[in-house]
C-alpha cells in the first residue's frame, strides 16, 4: 500500500545524509514539467538545492538522502542592492522589490 506524505508532514525536517551529516533543511516541495517531484532543501550554506523524491531513502523524524551528491543546484540571481538571491527567471527580487537586470550576476551552484 502506498503511503502518502502531506506538504505539513515534511517542511521544516532535517536533511541527512547517509554519513549522518546534517545536509539542510526541508523548506517546501517542487516538481517539474515532466512531473518529476522534489524537496526544495535550504543548505547550513543557505544555498536551495533540490532533492528528487527518488533520491530519498526514508521520511521519519528526519529526511535521509541517499548522498549529498543528490542535490541539484538552483541557478540564482542575485540582487545588487540588497544581496538576496531570487530564481533565476525572476523580474523582480522577492526581499527588496527592485527589478532585475537581465545582465545581473547569475549563480550556479
Amino acid at each position: 500500500m502506498v503511503q502518502w506524505r502531506r506538504r505539513e508532514e515534511v517542511i521544516g525536517k532535517d536533511v541527512i545524509d547517509s554519513d549522518a551529516n546534517k545536509i539542510g533543511s526541508a523548506k517546501d516541495l517542487a516538481w517539474s514539467e515532466d512531473g518529476i517531484c522534489a524537496v526544495i532543501v535550504e543548505g547550513i550554506d543557505e544555498e536551495e538545492s533540490f532533492l528528487p523524491f527518488d533520491n530519498v531513502e526514508k521520511v521519519g523524524d528526519v529526511i535521509f538522502v541517499k548522498a549529498k551528491a543528490s542535490l541539484v543546484s538552483i541557478p540564482t540571481r542575485t540582487c545588487p542592492m540588497c544581496k538576496h538571491k531570487n530564481p533565476i527567471d525572476a523580474m523582480f527580487c522577492a526581499k527588496c522589490g527592485r527589478t532585475l537586470e537581465e545582465n545581473e550576476k547569475i549563480e550556479k551552484k
